[in-house]
């Protein structure tokens, strides 16, 4: 197997039983392959941010020193990580045009990320495929990596078999070397013990109501019980000077829509524990203008 010169970045941070358990063990078995990794990762969990950047923001620089487990402001060992106050897909834009210049990388690995994404709402929203999108716009070939979790029983064993399949699919990958213009591959892999077989899958489209919840405050009335009540308590209270916040707090359950999920989807794959592998490419798909053919009238204004 070829030794490949990889980038990592991620969305969940530096190595974390809490919010990055998997990027250590995963960077380990790449490494045991041969393969020579490179990571640039965000300084703390940057979830649900997409590719964005935050322009304003000036970026520092840190590193995470692999055998001690600490963060410091120097670099202490060839193999440190590096973090940056930035998103993910800054992380990758930094690491490929600043911090790694001279390594002509032929692969950039976004995650592994902690939980899956699948579907449209998560997949548009994801950092982790945010930092793949950016890497393709760099003209780099990208992954998406995210290891799907079915509940909180995340043993060594899980973890390892999870890298294990993953590396196998990338790799393979790699061989056939099946690259479109803009192109780049979201994968999921179930976080079980058991060989997961491959599904080629598409997105699964979906939507979403509310994500955020009201910030109680201490003299919300008690018999506020339900969200709606609370809010409206917490109106009144803005009305008379009192703060009002929103905090991020979706349902998941109502997010995950694997009822109606269709076969041949990503959703319906990692339902069903199987190894989800979708080719996106990067940038929105346009409407055919067959099937919009009253948008000619648009055509008609302001006509000379």
């Amino acid at each position: 197997m070829p030794g490949y010169k990889v980038l990592i970045s991620n969305d969940d941070g530096p190595p974390s039983a809490d919010e990055s358990p998997f990027i250590l063990t995963f960077i380990e078995q790449l490494e045991a392959l041969g393969w020579e990794v490179s990571v640039c990762l965000p300084d703390t969990q940057k979830s649900w941010i997409s590719k964005s950047f935050m322009i304003k923001d000036h970026i520092g620089v840190k590193y995470y020193n692999r055998q001690t487990n600490r963060v410091q402001a120097h670099k202490s060992a060839p193999n440190d990580f590096v973090l940056l106050s930035g998103t993910p897909a800054t992380c990758v834009n930094i690491g490929l045009h600043h911090v790694f210049k001279d390594t002509d990388f032929d692969l950039v690995i976004a995650g592994p990320n902690f939980g899956r994404n699948s579907a449209s709402i998560y997949t548009l929203a994801s950092g982790t495929i945010g930092a793949a999108l950016e890497a393709t716009l760099c003209n780099k070939k990208a992954i998406a990596l995210s290891f799907a979790f079915y509940d909180r029983d995340i043993k060594p064993p899980k973890i390892k078999n999870a890298c294990n399949m993953a590396i196998k699919v990338i790799s393979k990958l790699m061989e056939i070397n099946e690259w479109q213009p803009a192109g780049l591959y979201n994968i999921n892999v179930p976080l079980v013990e058991e060989e997961c077989s491959v599904k080629v899958t598409n997105i699964y489209k979906t939507s979403y109501g509310s994500l955020f919840k009201p910030v109680t405050l201490e003299s919300t009335p008690q018999n506020a019980t339900n969200d709606e009540s609370v809010e409206l308590s917490l109106r009144d209270e803005a009305e008379r000077g009192e703060p009002l916040e929103y905090r991020f707090a979706p349902d998941f359950k109502v997010l995950s829509g694997i009822a109606d999920a269709e076969v041949g989807t990503d959703t319906w794959a990692v339902h069903n524990k199987h190894i989800s592998v979708t080719p996106l490419i990067a940038s929105y798909a346009c409407t055919p203008l067959d099937k919009v053919p009253r948008l000619e009238a648009l055509t008609n204004l302001n006509k000379l």
